[in-house]
């Protein structure tokens, strides 16, 4: 079971944290990778690291996923290299942290470019390779935002990952005729780049860990079976669905 040998899967924002995870965890099933970041020697690093760690096939590709253009380009470019793509992963995201009514238009304006738009523009150029595969998968990356917002200061960023949210589910509605599954992970809360912030904060941290029915914070070994799972032909009648993978937080 949970078998993707065979399978190619693209990861956006897969050279550093939950990105890299996930991309690991695909490899680690057996899937080719394609690794997509704005910075290409991060991307190749990382793309060298799984396909030693792992033994698959691994490439770094560089793009801008906030750019039309560019998405264009790396699935005109995959389609001439592999002729297909099996399971799509947008982890590319961004954050900034400002007052609502302070916050800078243009920083609200890249958040959502790049966490809102660059989830859609790469959906929809993967479509036509998506429809080639026998188990088509899109796993979009979500937020705790869906539901509620629980730190101030993230205006920009709530509306981006709610927006993914609601996408997710209607391309599920438009594509499912096609056999494309579009579903979400929404992680808890995890120590990465994105969340230096909050984990400086020692005292809200501890108010944090008591809501937490696991009693601790994720680690991004926890990300890995969700997204081979739903990336995996036993998810084959899973679709439109966002899963929490958050030690219990919505559950409080």
């Amino acid at each position: 079971m949970f078998n993707l040998r065979g399978r190619l899967s693209l990861v956006t924002g897969g050279s550093r944290g939950l990105g890299m995870a996930l991309a690991e965890g695909l490899a680690e099933a057996g899937s080719d990778v394609l690794i997509v970041s704005r910075t290409i020697e991060e991307a190749k690093e990382t793309a060298l690291r799984i396909s030693q760690g792992y033994g698959v096939k691994a490439s770094g590709l560089r793009c801008d996923v906030s750019k039309y253009d560019e998405v264009k380009n790396i699935m005109d470019n995959i389609e001439r290299n592999y002729g297909r793509l099996d399971v799509v992963v947008n982890a590319a995201g961004i954050n900034r942290r400002y007052p609502a009514e302070e916050f800078p238009i243009d920083d609200f304006r890249e958040i959502i470019e790049v966490n809102l738009f660059g989830t859609f523009y790469v959906c929809r150029e993967a479509f036509r390779l998506l429809r080639r595969s026998d188990s088509p998968s899109i796993i979009n990356v979500c937020s705790l935002t869906v539901v509620e917002v629980t730190v101030p200061n993230i205006c920009a960023y709530a509306a981006s990952k709610g927006g993914v949210g609601s996408l997710t589910k209607a391309l599920a509605k438009e594509w499912g005729a096609y056999g494309i599954r579009v579903n979400a992970i929404a992680p808890g809360w995890y120590k990465t780049r994105m969340t230096e912030a909050v984990f400086s904060d020692r005292e809200r941290l501890e108010s944090m860990i008591k809501r937490i029915p696991l009693g601790r914070f994720g680690s991004l070994e926890d990300l890995k079976g969700v997204a081979v799972f739903l990336a995996s032909k036993e998810a084959s009648y899973i679709t439109g669905q966002i899963i929490f993978v958050d030690g219990g937080w919505t559950a409080v």
